[in-house]
């Protein structure tokens, strides 16, 4: 899913969120997300990647969605989730 949840109000975004959950039980689920509150919220597993000026999309961490919150290995990931760039 690319932005499953943009432009969409909260009690929207909430309910999209909820079936993800229950899809979630018997298949797997990609969702691809600027917003770090529903990666957060959404996921279980989260993969940080990023472009560099000689390279595109490319991994920088992967880690369970709680870790990589509030422990992430790398600066650049650190620097996204918090909101100091991107």
């Amino acid at each position: 899913m690319d932005e499953p949840c943009s432009a969409l109000d909260p009690r929207s975004t909430l309910q999209i969120e909820e079936l993800m959950r229950v899809l979630a039980k018997d298949y797997t689920i990609v969702i691809v997300t600027h917003n770090m509150q529903q990666a957060a919220r959404a996921s279980d597993q989260t993969i940080f990647m990023t472009m560099g000026d000689d390279r595109a999309g490319y991994v920088v961490e992967y880690a369970a969605t709680s870790k990589m919150f509030m422990m992430p290995e790398h600066q650049l990931t650190a620097d996204y989730v918090s909101g100091r760039f991107g």
